[in-house]
């Protein structure tokens, strides 16, 4: 078991995360989120996913039986957010400039983001696994043939709150391999942990018999390897969170979500027209328009 300590002066672009990513594939940062920012993500995720005092009784697994297999599910929500701040939270300067140097490119997208919860009886056979997330084969492939996965614990995770298991794991030309024990992940709300889809990990049951966990997570991947999982988020162009969001962004950060970067042959006055339609706020600064003049 990790134990992480219960504050942390590191930053996503110290030296020693990405030493700690390349040794072991995965890295800790316990507390990473200010208290209050951990409150109002936490306030957020409980509009969408509630937690388990505010369940309905009818809803509970009887008491004693507990852990059972799929006693009781799990559930997620995928990005677009209606809470706007779960959206500004992927936006993180320092994630995505830990995500461009891990993936080796500056040119990078959002794979996904998903806010999820565990509760009492959550048990989980997949057993130890690396995710993959692309139609290549992963045994074949290295490093940069990956995503950079962002997970933030918004509630303490202890022992029997289904901690994550992770495997120190290296990459060689027949892919990722273990070099390492397992280490179950507990930690304060607020913690960080960063890992690749190529790092050997495994889910771990719920036996409390009450409370929830919570988990925010980030995906990010390169623009140029349209094999590799995508989210349905690219279909939400109509979701009035999702136009708000992009809307309010700089053009440079809508390029993270596969939006074309300024000066493509698609930007016209016609179709910025009907971008600034769609999308509140798109050519606030006039980028767009002087491209294309």
């Amino acid at each position: 078991m990790i134990q992480p300590e219960p504050t942390t002066n590191r930053r996503l672009t110290d030296e020693s995360v990405f030493s700690q990513l390349c040794n072991q594939g995965f890295c800790i940062l316990p507390s990473y989120l200010p208290q209050k920012k951990v409150e109002i993500l936490t306030a957020a995720v409980r509009l969408l996913l509630p937690a388990w005092s505010e369940l309905p009784v009818d809803q509970l697994p009887p008491q004693g039986s507990l852990p059972s297999p799929n006693a009781f599910p799990s559930q997620s929500t995928s990005f677009p957010f209606p809470q706007r701040c779960l959206n500004q939270a992927m936006m993180d300067p320092d994630a995505i400039a830990l995500a461009k140097r891990w993936l080796g490119t500056d040119q990078i997208c959002m794979r996904g983001s998903a806010c999820s919860i565990r509760y009492p009886g959550f048990v989980d056979g997949t057993g130890r696994h690396v995710d993959g997330f692309s139609m290549l084969p992963t045994k074949n492939t290295n490093r940069g043939y990956n995503h950079l996965k962002f997970w933030y614990y918004l509630s303490e995770v202890e022992l029997d709150t289904a901690p994550t298991s992770f495997w120190p794991t290296q990459w060689g030309e027949q892919g990722p391999y273990v070099v390492g024990d397992e280490q179950k992940v507990t930690g304060v709300a607020g913690s960080l942990i960063v890992f690749s889809i190529f790092t050997y990990h495994s889910r771990n049951n719920f036996t409390r018999p009450h409370g929830e966990r919570y988990v925010f997570s980030v995906r990010w991947g390169r623009r140029d390897h349209p094999w590799e999982g995508q989210s349905e988020y690219v279909m939400s162009g109509n979701n009035p969170a999702f136009a708000n969001f992009i809307g309010c962004l700089a053009a440079s950060d809508r390029e993270l979500f596969h939006f074309p970067s300024i000066g493509h042959p698609y930007y016209t006055q016609h179709t910025l027209r009907h971008l600034a339609d769609q999308y509140p706020g798109w050519d606030a600064s006039g980028e767009y328009q002087a491209a294309i003049r």
